[in-house]
């Protein structure tokens, strides 16, 4: 997932008109069209990488919007408009199916939602800053608690919450990635923001022949306009995967500064674990296992399960079991997990899980699905081989 720099989004817009360069035969430019509605939430998650001021912005939103509504809509049709804020239900035009969520599935789809959007802040194998992780942390809650305390009473809490931020300038960040990303995606369907397609057709005005020079002008205010996109489009480019470019000088500068391997090795944490079945298995594309919260031995730990799934004819079903393993011995056992059904043509099963880790010294939790195909998730672990108690401490 890329990183945005929100600040930097409020510089990508449209270039100012030349004027008197406006061309007779093809017609005014059509007032802008991308961004009207803003983005889909999903998409906006897929593309930028959040802060966490604007992932509690997002939740906070998204709860709000669902407990005030009598026949609410799915997640999945959440949309962030473009002045940052979130709307539910369809874009104008778009097509929706009336039939009302089933009881329970609202809360289970918001939780999935809610893990996203706090994902979506966390940048992996990078230390997380305190007062983000808070913020972060009560996302997480909120997930954790909606099936329990229901979505009235998780979405008060956010708003609490989220009340002690500076909302307009959170939604202003959240505006400009909207622009940002509606932006690459004209530039992605061949189109400059906001333009039409050009008529099949070109006319020109009665009484009026473009003279030689009124054509090369023409020609240079197009050429212009021309270098100007790519300008923004570069611009948004570097924008969306400023992290991804960091990330590749960084490690081009790391490989560059010695050409010998370090004579200090870290002293390894306990036994290498070794996933009891593949990462992907027939019609399981990738099983990801994510905790919520920091787990220690000896303790329940809140984890995120995802199955992402290639799309059937036919419903499939997702069952899946926790494999805990003792890190400093290698010992294994296997707990119960659980079992949705997802329908056809549907790409991933989500599920937020509690389990009950061991009074170990350090635990290591897969996942393991065992329908509709055998595979198993990387392992997320807890407590230290190199200390003598549980906790995980010297």
């Amino acid at each position: 997932m890329t990183d945005l720099t929100t600040a930097r989004g409020t510089d990508l817009r449209e270039p100012d008109p030349v004027p008197g360069l406006t061309d007779p035969d093809v017609g005014p430019p059509a007032p802008p069209a991308a961004g009207r509605e803003g983005v889909p939430l999903t998409r906006l998650l897929a593309l930028a990488r959040l802060t966490a001021p604007q992932a509690l912005e997002l939740a906070a939103g998204l709860l709000a919007g669902t407990a005030g509504q009598d026949d609410p809509a799915g997640p999945d049709q959440a949309r962030v408009g473009p002045d940052g804020r979130v709307v539910l239900g369809p874009a104008p035009g778009d097509r929706r199916d009336d039939t009302p969520p089933a009881a329970g599935g609202t809360a289970e789809a918001l939780g999935t939602v809610l893990a996203e959007v706090a994902g979506a802040a966390r940048l992996r194998g990078r230390p997380a800053d305190p007062a983000a992780e808070e913020l972060l942390t009560e996302v997480d809650r909120a997930a954790a608690d909606l099936p329990d305390l229901g979505v009235p009473a998780v979405a008060a809490r956010l708003q609490d919450e989220v009340a002690r931020l500076d909302r307009d300038v959170v939604r202003g960040e959240l505006a400009a990635l909207v622009r940002a990303v509606d932006d690459r995606t004209a530039s992605a369907t061949g189109r400059a923001p906001g333009a039409r397609p050009s008529p099949g057709s070109r006319t020109v005005a009665a009484g009026r022949v473009p003279s030689g020079g009124t054509r090369t002008m023409r020609r240079i205010g197009v050429w212009l306009f021309s270098v100007v996109v790519l300008a923004a489009g570069v611009a948004v480019e570097v924008a969306l995967l400023r992290d991804d470019i960091g990330a590749d000088i960084e490690l081009l500068l790391d490989a560059g500064r010695s050409g010998s391997p370090s004579s200090t090795t870290p002293e390894p944490d306990g036994l290498p674990i070794t996933p009891p079945a593949p990462a992907a298995a027939g019609s399981v594309a990738a099983v990801d296992l994510r905790p919520l919260a920091q787990c220690a031995p000896a303790a329940p730990c809140t984890v995120r399960l995802l199955v992402r799934l290639v799309p059937g004819a036919d419903p499939q079903t997702v069952t899946w079991s926790y494999r805990l393993v003792d890190r400093c011995t290698g010992a294994a056992t296997t707990v119960p997990g659980g079992t949705v059904t997802v329908p056809a043509g549907g790409q991933r099963a989500a599920a937020v899980g509690t389990v009950a880790l061991p009074d170990q010294r350090s635990v290591a939790v897969l996942a393991v699905t065992s329908s509709p195909a055998t595979a198993a998730s990387a392992p997320v672990s807890a407590g230290s081989c190199l200390t003598d108690r549980p906790d995980g401490t010297g």
